[in-house]
């Protein structure tokens, strides 16, 4: 084969080379640009993964995610009476002693996945640490309502009516109101006397006679 009939044969494929380096060229310039786009988008989703704060909720409830604090005296001490009571109901509950921004103490009963609360007003722990045996049977016996209306379905017992006052006796008439001295009879004669005396007046008078009120003996 001369030299003249192979020359194009080796343009075409010389040609043909070069568009197949220049084609993979180009490939592998886009498959570039495209990995940089992907790691890119990891980069910012790693970012906020570690900006995004942990959720203590995920998967639990508040109650599941309770944990037993330190605690000062009075805390303890609320504590300890709540979980008398609780025990002597026999519930199977965490107990936790919290104090909100007032003060007061927030009991949180937990039982599985279900979290109920009662506040105890700071001014009854006070008293009854104090020695006030009525204000520290105040707090048992609130409490324990409490638990057995929301654990045990019993409902909170109303107190009883106060009885009412008996009807008072009627006065008898011409009594003498209390505090004033009772008349003597000549007191009762004049004032009779009197009494008569102004009717006639009235009558003279051409007035109304003044009612008539029985005489006292």
């Amino acid at each position: 084969m001369t030299l003249s009939k192979l020359q194009p044969f080796l343009t075409y494929w010389s040609l043909t080379i070069a568009v197949l380096v220049i084609w993979g060229f180009s490939v592998a310039v886009a498959m570039a640009d495209v990995k940089d786009d992907m790691l890119a988008k990891i980069r910012k989703q790693l970012g906020r993964a570690r900006l995004r704060p942990v959720d203590p909720l995920a998967g639990r409830s508040v109650a599941e995610t309770l944990a037993p604090a330190a605690m000062d005296e009075r805390e303890r001490w609320v504590f300890y009476l709540v979980s008398g009571i609780a025990i002597s109901l026999k519930l199977n509950v965490r107990i936790l002693v919290l104090q909100d921004s007032m003060g007061h103490y927030l009991v949180h009963f937990a039982q599985g996945k279900r979290l109920i609360t009662y506040r105890v007003d700071k001014a009854w722990v006070a008293d009854a640490m104090a020695g006030k045996g009525d204000q520290r049977e105040r707090i048992y016996k609130a409490v324990e309502q409490y638990l057995r209306q929301e654990f045990l379905g019993q409902p909170i017992a109303k107190p009883a009516p106060a009885p009412a006052a008996p009807p008072a006796a009627p006065k008898p008439a011409g009594a003498v109101p209390p505090g004033q001295p009772e008349m003597s009879r000549e007191e009762k004669i004049a004032a009779a006397r009197a009494k008569a005396e102004a009717m006639k007046a009235q009558r003279a008078a051409g007035g109304p006679s003044p009612p008539e009120t029985p005489a006292q003996s």
